[in-house]
Formats: structure tokens, sequence, C-alpha cells
């Protein structure tokens, strides 16, 4: 026989009473008062009982068919009872590691890992499958947010003469046409503030300054450049970059298809294009990308080199003076060029 203290509540009413549960080797429970007079509470068989896992020291629970429940804090005589019935709860697991030391260590450790694995590919992974999925509305809405805000803080309109705008445009076309479903759109803006300088905005809009316009030796340079940021677009990773941020709300977002509260989320973005650097993988996918759209059309790919050289040079001689300029916001510089290079 075993038996172990504690209360019967009836499952009628919140009423305890002061108990002792007494088991039988032949499996007849037996719950009697605890008083002298040891009045009977309840009689069952030990087949029709539910007890509740162990948890630490917290109180256990056997459930039984009519409602009633028996609370007792003896732990250890519920743990001989269900290893003589040998009854095993998946949640026992639970109380072994966390009552080893070396169980919660590799917990622990486990856990770690598991976070780490999630900063690291998890949130990265889901980030891209959302951005793929978002509807267009959001997108426009993220675009709009942020070329309103770089024009309102940054930019001014283009000092650009009409004939080399035009002539951009027609170098331009061929790309543009390649691209069409992504909605590849060139706008100049003029950007003393920024220097020589070149954003892809989430809607496949892509923004050049004057600057680097005027920095540029031959057209071929600065389709170089155009070929890099339509890079950016197709991998929608300035959209990546932000959900990354705020994944969260991006999750709502992609399920409910609710884009009414989105604007609030692209109030960073002007900076994130500005002054934060993409990713080495976003940056090494828009070079790979650049790079095969160039060789793929015969043009020299040591156009974009010399560009991004030039500018190298520009920038430190600014350095402090001016918001980053393009290669502050496309780190690498050096590494970077040698595949432009070969």
């Amino acid at each position: 026989m075993i038996e172990f203290c504690g209360h019967l509540y009836d499952g009628k009413t919140s009423a305890q009473a002061p108990a002792v549960c007494r088991i039988y080797d032949n499996g007849t429970v037996r719950i009697e008062q605890h008083d002298t007079g040891g009045a009977l509470l309840l009689l069952g068989s030990i087949d029709a009982v539910r007890f509740s896992p162990r948890l630490a020291d917290t109180p256990r629970y056997l459930y039984f068919p009519g409602g009633e429940k028996f609370e007792t804090e003896d732990n250890e005589a519920v743990d001989r009872l269900l290893k003589r019935l040998r009854k095993r709860s998946a949640l026992d697991l639970v109380h072994l590691l966390e009552s080893k030391k070396r169980y919660v260590l590799l917990s622990l450790a486990v856990m770690v890992l598991f976070i780490a694995a999630t900063v690291r590919y998890g949130v990265p992974a889901a980030a891209e499958l959302i951005a793929f999925r978002l509807p267009g509305k959001v997108t426009d809405i993220a675009a709009d947010q942020t070329l309103s805000a770089l024009d309102r803080s940054i930019f001014q309109p283009t000092g650009l003469d009409p004939a080399t705008r035009a002539r951009l445009d027609r170098h331009f076309a061929p790309l543009l046409e390649q691209h069409r479903d992504y909605g590849i759109k060139v706008l100049f803006r003029k950007g003393e503030r920024v220097g020589p300088n070149a954003f892809a905005l989430p809607d496949g809009r892509i923004i050049f300054t004057d600057q680097m316009v005027e920095m540029a030796e031959n057209d071929d340079e600065l389709l170089s450049v155009l070929a890099h940021e339509a890079g950016h677009v197709v991998y929608r990773h300035g959209m990546r970059r932000v959900i990354q941020g705020s994944l969260l709300a991006f999750a709502m977002i992609a399920v409910t298809g609710d884009a009414s509260g989105t604007s609030e989320l692209f109030y960073g973005m002007p900076v994130m294009l500005t002054e934060l650097a993409y990713s080495r993988q976003f940056e090494r996918e828009a070079d790979r990308y650049a790079l095969a759209y160039l060789r793929a059309q015969g043009i020299s790919t040591a156009h974009f080199a010399r560009l991004m050289r030039r500018i190298d040079r520009w920038q430190e001689k600014h350095r402090g003076d001016r918001l980053p300029s393009y290669l502050s916001t496309h780190p690498e510089t050096a590494e970077r060029l040698r595949a432009f290079d070969s």
C-alpha cells in the first residue's frame, strides 16, 4: 500500500477537505477524511485515475471520473506509485531536464544554438519568404514613403539638362525592357549631401544623383551601376532588410493582407538607404547579377570597377563633410572590384 496526505475537492464547489489517499495492491483507491474519525470520502479504482505530470515541486493532482480531484505535495510518494504502475507521461522529460544540472546546462546550450540559428538563418529566410509574397500595394507604400522623405530632406530636383537625361534613357532602355516585370524606372535627383550615389526603391524605381552622372566618364559606367541596383530590385533586398527588422509586423501584413498600417514601418528606410550597408550576401548577389548582365551584353565589367575607384577617391577627399557615399553603403570595395577586374 502507498499513502499520502493532501486535500480532496468534490468537483462541484471550491471547498477542500483534508484527506489521506491510500492505494492498495489490488488497485483500490480509498480516500478518507484526515481526522480521528477517518470518514470515507471516496472509493474507486486506480485504473480510472488520471495523474498530473511532475513539474519541479509543484503540487500533484489525481483526477477521478466523477470530477473529484485530490491534491498532494508528496511528489515522492506519487512518483513511487507511478513507477509501480509503470505509468509515464511525455512531460516527465521536463522534470528530468530541470532536476539535473547537466541537463539544465545542455538545455541552455541547445536554446542558445537554436536562437543563434534562428537569427542567422531563420529570420533571413522568413524575411525573404515574406518579401516575395507581399502585395504590390505594400512595396508601393514603402517606395512612396521613402522617396517623399528623401525629397524633403536630402534631394533637390535634378539639374541635368534634358539632352543628357534623354541620352541616358536611350542607353538604359534595353535593361529596362528586359526588366519590365520588375517595374524598373530611372529617376534623377540632385543630392549634394550624398554626392555620387544611387538607390533602388522597393517598387523598382532607381535614383541616380546628378553627381553620379557627372562623375561617370561614359554611359556604360552608369549602366553597370544600374545593373547592380537592378539586382537589388530583383532580389528585393531593400524590403528584406526592412522586414528583418520588423518581422512580426510584416508577418501580420502578409497573413491578413491589410496594408493600412504599413507606412509607419518605412519611416527609417531613407536612413537605411543612405547610411547603412546591405549585408555581404545581398551585395554579392547584386554584384553577381550585374556581372552576368554585363557579360551577356558584351559590356566590359571594368566600367563598374573604374567608376567605383573614382568614387572611392572622392569619398576619401570629402570624408566627414557629407553623408555617406555610394561605397559606404556598398562595403568591401577592393574585394568586390576584383571580380569586375577579371
